[in-house]
């Protein structure tokens, strides 16, 4: 099964010939199915959104999507604070937290973003405890032999490169991480730094690892930098395809480089027999 995954294409601040080239590059990629890890637009404004499903529209495979920070208005208070999804959920998708069992995956959503936080910055994001319960829920309905993931916003594990823009964690990152792990989750997809990168979180237990064994094997954190958008810090646009075969997890990072798409190969991880 092939995956790709997007993020941070901020419509409203976005490359219009980078973003038909993209198009171009993931039609011949042949993808499965499309991971959006969120922030479609820039201000969150009903017509950068109506840009993004006209985008969205022609790709080649069916969309699984997640809100980021940038899809909550900024500028119209009143519906941020009354209906804060309400042009996310007309254009983009009804579910803010989707769940998907596929070609022997299963995938879920997190909402990450919030109207409000305390503070002055509201583009930090959180997960609530119930969150990882219904998550927990979730895939207690998955086949046990499948690939768990979870798609969201804003990242749980930090950067081994020093960051252009120094940025949090989600809240709570430590205790959903310890949670994936009890439920064998294998890959979090995530954005919002725009920087491309993979980390891993290990499971101390002295078990033999692989990427489907729970008790065991790290999970896989893989970020992706800004698809399409201007806002680019210090790392080139890009996306990330993930290959899950019968014996292998491959994860590729494809970067806009010299006016063209190029490949870079993050890592390729073998299945438990």
């Amino acid at each position: 099964m092939r995956l790709i995954h997007l993020s941070d294409l901020h419509f409203g601040r976005h490359d219009a010939d980078l973003a038909n080239s993209l198009l171009s590059d993931i039609r011949l990629n042949v993808p499965d199915l499309i991971v959006v890890s969120g922030d479609f637009t820039q201000v969150g404004s009903e017509s950068e959104f109506a840009q993004a499903r006209t985008f969205l529209d022609s790709f080649p495979a069916p969309v699984f999507a997640v809100p980021g920070n940038h899809d909550v208005p900024a500028r119209n208070l009143l519906l941020r604070f009354a209906d804060p999804y309400r042009h996310y959920r007309r254009h983009i998708a009804s579910e803010l937290e989707p769940f998907l069992t596929t070609g022997g995956v299963a995938i879920a959503g997190l909402k990450t973003s919030r109207r409000f936080r305390l503070g002055l910055n509201w583009a930090h994001g959180s997960i609530a405890a119930d969150q990882l319960d219904l998550l927990e829920e979730r895939f207690s309905q998955a086949a046990p032999e499948s690939v768990r993931i979870v798609v969201a916003h804003h990242p749980l594990l930090q950067p081994e490169e020093p960051m252009a823009r120094p940025m949090r964690l989600v809240r709570r990152a430590d205790e959903a991480l310890a949670c994936f792990a009890r439920l064998g989750v294998r890959l979090v997809l995530s954005g919002h730094f725009h920087m491309s990168y993979l980390r891993h979180h290990h499971v101390a237990t002295g078990e033999t690892e692989g990427p489907l064994r729970s008790a065991a094997a790290p999970i896989m954190v893989l970020q992706a930098a800004s698809a399409i958008s201007t806002r680019v810090r210090d790392h080139a646009n890009a996306y990330n395809v993930i290959d899950i075969a019968g014996d292998e997890i491959a994860m590729t990072v494809r970067e806009w480089q010299a006016g063209s798409w190029r490949s870079r190969l993050h890592e390729a991880r073998p299945l438990p027999d």
